[in-house]
């Protein structure tokens, strides 16, 4: 929503500039060139609009991003009610301060699953901009639409079928004269003061009751009927369409009046390019008493007369007609020039920068703090530990320390106490030694993977959270917390990974399997990782068969994310809830 309102709003600048900027020129070029390099412009720029095809971002040269509108935290949190029920539904009871700490945080962010069964979503800007732009959309095009339909009912009101037949005659030589197979039909009404043109799919032209000489009406008619040859009611249907749905654009809506004026000019030009100068000032004398007596008609029309400040310029133009040049290069620069602008700049929504590393450090540095001070108040009762964790697991982000044995005096406790207490405790201090020993090799976060030959991948792996599919569908057994896997550094041959665990109990992200590489191997559709004590495979299964992109993963060789698919909703063109 967000990139496609601001690629719209792109269009919007790159037009109103194309517009400014024919218009400053076209004033210097009215002497030696015709009205029909603009006409063809406004054409494109309409179509450009109404069609607006999304460019690649990877063709842009300049792309301009606008930040986001609220900054998000990558800690986890539920929703504290349906923890709470969660819980006593699987025959739980939480403690008072991780109830607490739960408490404090209620909304999910969008990297992370909402476990919200009721609420209300608050809309993005972009959200509410799409429904003010639409509903005003809507709103003008209706009040256009009424006043079309009245005018064209007032228009049958008064008119009736042309009664002199020798008129009529006339009419149908000249329509064969002007090569139009199927004529609008002629009618005649007391309330237009010139030849009017209008109706799309059923046309008609409405005379005055005025008198008119033949020749006059030859003029007159042959006005219209090259209006209805070229299709310009058409033509002005889809500018009023860019008005209506672009109605913000002021630029636009000069635009769309600068067309209709040139229309007219064309149709001038059309008529009078082989005319003699006696036909032309005749020409020019209609035009002036049209003007004169000119109503405005509202809607979808074409008529011969304009308004006074036109007439001067129409009048140059018509004595001017069969002499001025097209402007075929002149429209080719200038419709070049927006495509380069177009394809060149790009304009989308910023995405947050290292907020996971940030994220990462401070809960790492918390969880260590807690467990520090956890260690040094002994308690009568040991509460027992309700984050599973997996015997398979590599070290945490900090190894856990011990701390030493304080001194304490002989007569405040028992000797054979003591040395009860002190004794497990150094053996768990060597049984931490040793792991970490151990399981040094995998907690290198340089590691490139081994030994193993990468190739060229044929999936494209995105940047960002992967999120076990069993969060987002809300899975009662995953109530305390559940894996996730953050890529990043994505090469055409390898991609670093880390695996986190989302605890939703403590509000905490704790990091149970290090940064590490891996890289693609054998056709390019899968990824290893081999360490000096695991060997991580992950396959990406294809959901949608018609694109490498990557928006589910899956990872064998370590225990707790066996048989886990992971998913990521903001993988572009396929963003899902």
């Amino acid at each position: 929503m967000a990139d496609f309102l601001l690629y719209v709003f792109k269009l919007n600048v790159l037009a109103a500039l194309l517009i400014v900027l024919v218009l400053c020129v076209s004033k210097f070029l009215s002497k030696k060139y015709s009205v029909w390099w603009r006409s063809w412009i406004w054409l494109a720029v309409s179509l450009a609009l109404l069609v607006p095809v999304q460019i690649p971002d990877y063709w842009n040269v300049v792309h301009i991003q606008i930040p986001q509108q609220v900054t998000e935290e990558r800690v986890p949190a539920v929703n504290a009610e349906v923890r709470v029920q969660g819980q006593e539904a699987a025959g739980e009871t939480l403690p008072t301060e991780n109830s607490l700490a739960a408490s404090e945080s209620t909304d999910l962010p969008e990297n992370t699953t909402q476990f919200r069964e009721q609420g209300t979503q608050i809309p993005s800007l972009y959200q509410m901009l799409a429904v003010v732009w639409l509903a005003a959309a809507v709103l003008y095009g209706l009040y256009k639409l009424l006043g079309s339909y009245i005018v064209q009912r007032e228009l049958k009101r008064w008119s009736m079928p042309v009664p002199d037949k020798s008129l009529e005659m006339n009419y149908q030589k000249l329509c064969r004269k002007m090569k139009v197979s199927r004529p609008p039909k002629l009618w005649m009404n007391a309330k237009v003061t010139t030849p009017l043109l209008t109706g799309l799919l059923r046309p008609r032209i409405y005379l005055p009751s005025d008198r008119y000489t033949w020749k006059e009406l030859e003029l007159l008619l042959s006005h219209e009927l090259s209006h209805y040859r070229h299709h310009d009611l058409w033509y002005k249907l889809l500018l009023q369409l860019v008005c209506i749905v672009y109605w913000f654009n002021p630029l636009l809506h000069w635009m769309r009046r600068e067309a209709d004026q040139d229309l007219e000019f064309l149709c001038d030009e059309r008529i009078m390019k082989d005319g003699a100068h006696e036909e032309r000032m005749q020409y020019n004398y209609l035009l002036a008493q049209t003007a004169a007596q000119r109503r405005n008609f509202y809607g979808l029309s074409t008529g011969f007369n304009g308004s006074l400040a036109d007439l001067k310029k129409r009048m140059v133009n018509i004595m001017r007609a069969g002499k001025l040049k097209k402007g075929k290069f002149i429209t080719f620069c200038f419709l070049a020039v927006f495509a380069f602008m177009n394809v060149m700049t790009g304009c989308s929504e910023k995405e947050p920068e290292d907020t996971s590393a940030v994220s990462t450090e401070s809960v790492s540095q918390a969880e260590t703090e807690s467990d520090t001070s956890a260690e040094a108040t002994p308690t009568p009762e040991t509460t027992p530990e309700t984050t599973p964790e997996p015997t398979q697991e590599p070290l945490a982000t900090e190894p856990v320390t011990t701390p030493e044995p304080t001194d304490v005096p002989e007569e405040e406790q028992d000797t054979d106490d003591t040395e009860e207490i002190r004794q497990p405790a150094e053996d768990e201090m060597t049984e931490t030694k040793t792991d970490s020993v151990e399981e040094e090799g995998d907690n290198q976060s340089d590691d490139s993977g081994g030994n193993v030959e990468a190739v060229q991948a044929k999936v494209k792996v995105y940047e960002g959270e992967y999120i076990d599919e069993r969060l987002r569908e809300g899975d009662p057994n995953l109530i305390e917390g559940g894996h996730t896997v953050i890529t990043s550094n994505i090469t055409d041959t390898s991609f670093d990974f880390t695996i986190y665990y989302l605890d939703f109990i403590k509000g905490q992200e704790n990091v149970v399997f290090r940064t590490h590489t891996a890289v693609f191997v054998e056709d390019g559709m899968k990824a290893v990782y081999d360490g000096q004590e695991y060997y991580l495979v992950f396959t990406f299964p294809d959901y949608h068969d018609s694109h490498p992109d990557v928006t589910h993963m899956e990872v064998t060789g370590y225990g707790p994310v066996e048989g886990v698919t992971f998913s990521n909703n903001k993988v572009p063109g396929h963003q899902f809830s």
